[in-house]
């Protein structure tokens, strides 16, 4: 049997597939547009990337798509479906190309860590690749107090910017911006709301490990903060503890969030992790906004290193949010005119003297049309040839339908 073979068939069948289904739902919705919604967008993005700025530079492209696809067959039910088409082609993707083993760089965008694998690549070659992801396929119920949404989609329990510790579910990169969805889970959520700011949540994943993280979640509002209290098991290895509050200070938005790992195996031999942030954002009156935020993270070892690369590619999880113990971020965003925005962010460790800049500055072209320059450059006491140091340059256009 060529192996092989099976899976050029098994590709080109799962191609037929999404374009049968995204087809016949577009075909559907012309029929009946009051129960559709279709959406989406179109992005281009160059990347320079260079260690160096009088060394080597590599660029890199970006061909993404997304489309958003919602049926609502009674008032009371909504039928999600959502993907990512995105073709890769460029220098790093040639240079992380082995004879024998493959597209690393195919490899490592394929990487899912939800129960059922829903990311395909095609095309794949040593200079481009085409991926398709679908990251949202889920039924929401919503029936008087009683919310209940099953399949794949995003269960968001974080409260600051950055580094959320309460978000045991799917945790995201700060650095992977491009990306605005944000990751999903394979998971059933059932909420029941109390009255209008308090609730409860009952959640429960499967991960592509078969381990499950399943969990409550108690929201209420007191002192004209909403407080909320996490309890429940973490990807079948750890007991989960967890709260969270938001709230004003001094006129401006004052976040925390705080969650307590332990083995369940070796509970009573083990000392547990603590993952905590906090943050504050201030708009004035000029509409210039401040946020700043703290992280301590006891899950990080004393002495690591790390490279640039694991900042994009690691598997990130509520438990290990990053690679030291304390980190802080700042940003400054202001609008200069109705249709340019300019922004500045900053990130500081000191374990390694890890420092990062991210200046940007984005175009509105037209209610559906934008573009934005993305700067993000790193530096560290880590060598230079260990990846210790860089600098990437986005220059992205989006046309949003």
């Amino acid at each position: 049997m060529c192996f092989d073979c099976s899976r050029k068939i098994m590709k080109k069948k799962r191609i037929l597939l999404i374009i049968s289904i995204s087809l016949a739902i577009s075909a559907f919705a012309q029929e009946s547009s009051s129960k559709f919604e279709v959406g989406g967008y179109l992005k281009y993005m160059q990347t320079t990337s260079f260690s160096d700025i009088s060394e080597y530079w590599i660029t890199d492209n970006l061909i993404h798509n997304r489309l958003d696809l919602s049926y609502y067959p009674t008032e009371w039910l909504e039928l999600k479906l959502s993907f990512r088409n995105r073709f890769f082609f460029g220098q790093q993707v040639s240079l992380m190309y082995y004879p024998g083993i493959g597209n690393l760089y195919a490899k490592m965008i394929d990487k899912n860590s939800a129960f059922i694998d829903l990311s395909w690549n095609y095309l794949e070659n040593k200079s481009f690749f085409f991926n398709t992801s679908i990251d949202r396929a889920f039924v929401d119920i919503q029936k008087g107090k009683w919310n209940i949404t099953a399949g794949r989609h995003r269960i968001n329990w974080g409260q600051t910017f950055v580094w959320n510790s309460n978000d045991i579910f799917n945790a995201y990169s700060y650095f992977d911006f491009d990306y605005e969805e944000k990751p999903g889970s394979d998971a059933i959520r059932i909420q029941y709301n109390l009255d209008y700011a308090s609730r409860i949540d009952l959640a429960a994943s499967l991960n592509n490990d078969t381990s499950i993280t399943a969990a409550g979640l108690f929201v209420f509002n007191k002192f004209n903060y909403d407080f909320q209290f996490i309890g429940g098991v973490f990807r079948s290895e750890d007991y989960v503890a967890g709260f969270g509050f938001t709230g004003n200070l001094f006129n401006g938005s004052f976040r925390g969030e705080a969650s307590y790992f332990h083995n369940i195996t070796n509970f009573p031999d083990t000392i547990g992790t603590i993952s905590a942030s906090v943050g504050y954002d201030y708009v004035f009156k000029n509409s210039l906004m401040v946020q700043c935020e703290f992280l301590f993270n006891t899950s990080a070892p004393k002495e690591s290193v790390f490279s640039l690369t694991d900042l994009y590619a690691m598997q990130l999880s509520a438990k290990n949010l990053w690679f030291s113990r304390f980190a802080m971020f700042t940003a400054i965003s202001y609008p200069v005119s109705p249709i340019i925005n300019i922004s500045l962010s900053g990130m500081y460790s000191p374990q390694n003297n890890f420092i990062f800049a991210g200046p940007s500055v984005s175009f509105s072209m037209s209610d559906n049309f934008m573009i934005d320059f993305n700067l993000q450059t790193f530096h560290s006491n880590i060598p230079l040839v260990d990846g210790g140091k860089g600098t990437y340059a986005f220059l992205r256009g989006r046309w949003s339908f």
